[in-house]
């Protein structure tokens, strides 16, 4: 009979992982989990790989798409609506949005708009971000109280479609689902179909620049057995009945 040892320890070798077609610093399946995931692929790995992944565009506050993009377009929004930037750091954010490629800057305000990823730096060159526009447009646009039906979820995404009672055509949004269940209280498998009141930016031009915000489900309606009229019990003889 012959006996096969398997080796752990420091002999032990993992099996080779397919590689991210997008980056050269992941691989494929440490890509996925970093794109649905606010920590990025960097807060879904080993200690000793994190170094390595650190920054990858894949999972990026700054690629759309991503759970960290999501929840970045979140945390702008709320900032100009409860905290804004001082008004001389939100000129600078303004003027490269405007284009401009010279911006005087003697604050330093370009190191706190990039520590908030609202600007990064191509080919030496200050460009505003998602973040940074979707920071913009809240403070310039309009945001509603609408009502919203959560369609599905997609937890290995970390994702959820809500349909918006609006008039646009595309009334789809995806939502972050740490958001929703977060805002909620509720599984994640029990959401589809979930009322909620929400406010958003409905005037955005594109579908996916559409921002939820203070997100409540909406209260279940009560049974029909409830909200009958109560029958009114007959006086005795020589009573009036209540209310006559």
């Amino acid at each position: 009979m012959t006996t096969h040892l398997e080796p752990f320890g420091a002999d032990y070798l993992q099996p080779v992982q397919e590689a991210c077609a997008y980056c050269l610093c992941c691989s494929a399946a440490l890509c996925r989990r970093g794109r649905a995931s606010v920590l990025e692929c960097v807060g879904s790995t080993h200690a000793d790989r994190k170094s390595t992944v650190t920054g990858c565009p894949c999972s990026a506050s700054t690629t759309e798409g991503t759970a960290s993009w999501r929840a970045g377009l979140v945390t702008a929004t709320l900032q100009a609506v409860e905290l804004p930037l001082p008004e001389p750091m939100e000129d600078v954010l303004r003027a490269l949005a405007a284009g401009e490629t010279t911006v005087p800057d003697p604050f330093g305000f370009l190191l706190a708009l990039r520590i908030r990823q609202f600007v990064q730096t191509r080919d030496d060159v200050c460009a505003v971000t998602d973040l940074g526009r979707a920071y913009l447009a809240a403070r310039d646009g309009q945001r509603l109280a609408v009502r919203a039906r959560v369609l599905d979820v997609d937890a290995e995404e970390n994702a959820a479609r809500v349909v918006l009672d609006v008039c646009r055509p595309d009334q789809r949004v995806t939502v972050l689902l740490d958001q929703l269940v977060h805002a909620t209280g509720v599984d994640p498998l029990e959401l589809p179909g979930l009322e909620l009141d929400v406010v958003a930016n409905v005037d955005a031009e594109r579908q996916e620049e559409i921002v939820l915000t203070r997100i409540q489900a909406r209260p279940a309606p009560l049974p029909e057995t409830w909200r009958k009229t109560p029958a009114v019990e007959a006086a005795p003889d020589g009573e009036e009945a209540p209310g006559d």
